[in-house]
């Protein structure tokens, strides 16, 4: 009687010890597939966020326009890469923070702005005001005063930054807050053409 209860005592520890070995295997599994697929997943999202659909008519018309004005304004659109990286600069009146910005060319005539090449732009006011490193569409016009140590600054419209994507394509604000976007040779064409009369 003894050793048939101490058998079936054995069974079921045995029993028991399974189900436990089972259950940490499926958790294990599930944390292995989580691990694996929350990194798709992030990627997936990231991806999808960075898709921006097509800027309307409306708002196409509405950048167009802006970026005339800087020009009547003496600002020049250029594209280009801003490097990391900013400079406490002084024009001996102002002072303020400053970043290189590489530019490879131009989307309207006009102005003192280089087509190519390095331009040290800055804003007179704090670092958290600049933009950040990356492909940037800017306004740019050649300051009224150079630097305090002689080298000379351009600068930059803030509320005409235009972020430029590795596929050409030119993020818009839009007038509603919504984003748009447009091929940057698009763009150039449209400001090449008759003036908006609205």
């Amino acid at each position: 009687m003894t050793d048939r209860h101490q058998g079936e005592e054995h069974q079921e520890r045995g029993r028991r010890a399974r189900r436990r070995l089972g259950a940490t295997a499926g958790i294990a599994a599930l944390l292995l597939a989580t691990a694996v697929g929350a990194p798709a997943l992030l990627k997936g999202t990231a991806e999808q966020g960075e898709r921006v659909p097509a800027a309307s008519t409306q708002c196409l018309r509405s950048t167009v326009q802006n970026l005339r004005d800087g020009r009547q304004a003496g600002f020049r659109a250029v594209y280009g890469e801003l490097r990391a990286g900013s400079l406490d600069m002084e024009d001996g009146i102002t002072s303020g923070s400053a970043f290189r910005f590489d530019i490879d060319g131009t989307l309207m005539d006009g102005g003192s702005v280089p087509s190519t090449g390095p331009a040290l732009t800055w804003y007179p006011a704090a670092e958290a005001h600049l933009p950040r490193p990356g492909r940037y569409v800017l306004l740019l016009a050649r300051a009224e005063r150079p630097a305090k140590d002689g080298r000379r600054l351009f600068e930059f419209r803030p509320d005409d930054v235009l972020p430029l994507g590795t596929d050409g394509r030119v993020r818009l604000t839009c007038e509603n807050g919504t984003a748009g976007s447009v091929e940057r040779e698009h763009l150039r064409t449209e400001l090449a053409g008759p003036k908006s009369t609205t």
